[in-house]
């Protein structure tokens, strides 16, 4: 990872460890080469957070922030139909539904992408003040997000483990 990710991550998890109950960084991280990363556990959402390197150029990374809004839902239809509704309110970040390569469910995720700041830039306090507000998004979305969907579809939250924090990077992976 580059030095701008290091401390950009570091940032990050300096806000969240201030701001949320829970901060750790799961095993998965320290296994996955070119990834960076922690997960927020926040009244009941899980939210991850991660830089990960470009396979084209190992000095260009992405950050992204994602939440589920919910888990492991059989009615794949009627949770894309909500993703896409989600879509047309939404202004910052993207719905979408992973479906399991079985068809028999999927899992409503949301995304949150960041162009790779430049936090020693003289613009600094604004780009600190643009990745907290992104990482408040996650969080909000992690919570009521699933509030919303669970009350139309049935949906499984994401717990604060290791699997499910592993899962919601597997369905988020640039």
């Amino acid at each position: 990872m580059t030095e701008d990710a290091h401390h950009t991550i570091g940032f990050l998890r300096s806000v969240a460890e201030r701001e949320y109950d829970r901060v750790w960084t799961p095993d998965f991280i320290h296994r996955t080469p070119g990834v960076q990363g922690f997960v927020v556990f926040h009244r009941g959402g899980l939210v991850l957070v991660y830089g990960a390197v470009t396979q084209a150029d190992p000095n260009r990374w992405t950050l992204r922030m994602a939440c589920a809004a919910g888990a492991d839902l059989a009615n794949v239809s009627d949770a894309t139909m909500w993703a896409n509704i989600r879509n047309r309110l939404t202004d910052t970040g993207r719905y979408y539904c992973v479906v399991d390569e079985d068809q028999s469910a999927c899992h409503v995720v949301f995304a949150l992408d960041v162009w790779p700041p430049l936090l020693d830039e003289p613009e600094a306090r604004l780009v600190r003040d643009v990745l907290q507000s992104a990482l408040a998004v996650c969080v909000h979305n992690s919570t009521a997000d699933f509030r919303e969907l669970a009350a139309y579809l049935p949906a499984r939250p994401l717990a604060p483990t290791e699997i499910d924090a592993w899962a919601l990077f597997d369905w988020t992976r640039p």
